[in-house]
């Protein structure tokens, strides 16, 4: 995946992901933040570890790549977001 810079260029410092700049209208928004709900819930009962912002940070960043590769379906969004995680991947290998 490749950066896109701001208008201050690559010296800058900040650097921003091509969905960033995508627009949700709130039903979207409101679909997002329930998969992100589910999916630290369940990542949370699968690992064994407490909700904590990092995990819902990351878990929220996998689904907004999953939303920007247009995966809609509920699921599969979760799933994708998931599977992000290292820790989930090695207890599901078990």
């Amino acid at each position: 995946m490749r950066y896109q810079y701001p208008r201050g260029g690559a010296d800058s410092g900040r650097s921003t992901m091509p969905f960033r700049s995508k627009g949700y209208d709130p039903e979207t928004i409101a679909f997002l933040q329930q998969c992100l709900d589910i999916a630290t819930e369940a990542a949370c009962r699968v690992t064994g570890a407490l909700p904590s912002e990092e995990l819902r940070q990351r878990l929220a960043s996998a689904i907004m790549e999953g939303a920007d590769a247009e995966i809609g379906n509920k699921d599969e969004l979760i799933d994708f977001a998931l599977r992000s995680l290292p820790e989930f991947r090695a207890r599901l290998a078990n």
